[in-house]
């Protein structure tokens, strides 16, 4: 390769790296934003579970008894930690907040299957997720080493050409 085509070859090759480590990294935050999501979701419908599962056993235990009594519970109001207490009179349907402002009434037994398999499901997102935030560290690493490398590159091709400048020359230009 001829010098001026290497002078002129090391801004576009840098600049493309660099944009590819940023976009790396941009996926690398929206991957760990994800991961922190469904972190934050598996408890919150392992405890929605537990209330369903107490909800059925003392639904149940109506049933096998044959007589009707209020069920009381605690429930927390939203996100803060404010709890009221209910009386429930027949527990054998739930409610559940789908998000998106839509709530749904299921009965105990479907309510109960559709949060395993979205337990199950984040689960297993999760275990992908952190798949994915490994290979994407990965290869930001290798970007960053390879920005190294052409950034290196370039600082000895200035250096020696700035050494050939200084080297001895005779009267005809000629080096010795």
């Amino acid at each position: 390769m001829r010098e001026e085509n290497r002078e002129n070859s090391f801004e576009p090759v840098m600049r493309d790296l660099q944009a590819r480590y940023e976009r790396m990294k941009n996926l690398e935050r929206v991957t760990q934003n994800e991961k922190i999501r469904l972190t934050r979701k598996i408890p919150e419908i392992e405890k929605n579970l537990e209330a369903l599962n107490a909800l059925d056993a003392n639904h149940n235990r109506q049933e096998e008894e044959e007589k009707k009594t209020t069920t009381k519970l605690k429930y927390q109001l939203g996100e803060a930690s404010i709890y009221a207490k209910a009386d429930i009179e027949d527990p054998s349907k739930v409610f559940l907040w789908l998000g998106a402002n839509v709530m749904l009434e299921y009965p105990l037994a479907e309510a109960k299957q559709l949060l395993e398999s979205n337990l199950e499901n984040c689960k297993k997102s999760l275990v992908a997720t952190d798949g994915d935030l490994a290979f994407m560290k990965d290869n930001a690493t290798i970007q960053e080493v390879n920005l190294a490398r052409v950034y290196n590159w370039d600082v000895k091709r200035r250096m020696e050409g700035v050494l050939k400048k200084d080297e001895p020359r005779d009267v005809a230009g000629i080096e010795s």
